[in-house]
């Protein structure tokens, strides 16, 4: 199987980051890793913000492969989780996602 990265890019509005950090924490990435085939996340802050002042982080899940990542994106566990983050936090977050494949490693 080739490695695989789901990865998503959020910007959140400084205010709501302390709650928004602890969801993410303590609940949303746990259940997102609930998922079949997801293997671990880590979830990065940038250290710079977005042009507006957002506090940017980018969760990394790894994978055991492409088909993991599809089965999840055509399930509905997707719908509910997504569902949750914006009746949570709303116009209060900005979410962009990519699914990346290996294509070489080093070191």
């Amino acid at each position: 199987m080739t490695p695989t990265a789901y990865a998503i890019t959020l910007e959140v509005a400084p205010d709501s980051e302390p709650e928004w950090l602890r969801w993410m924490r303590e609940l949303h990435i746990p259940e997102v890793l609930r998922e079949p085939g997801f293997l671990r996340c880590r979830l990065w802050k940038d250290a710079s913000r977005a042009q507006d002042g957002w506090v940017r982080y980018v969760a990394w899940y790894e994978l055991t492969g492409q088909e993991a990542v599809e089965r999840y994106l055509g399930g509905e566990a997707v719908k509910r989780l997504r569902a949750d983050g914006v009746a949570r936090f709303g116009s209060a977050m900005r979410a962009t996602r990519a699914t990346l494949t290996e294509a070489a490693s080093f070191g």
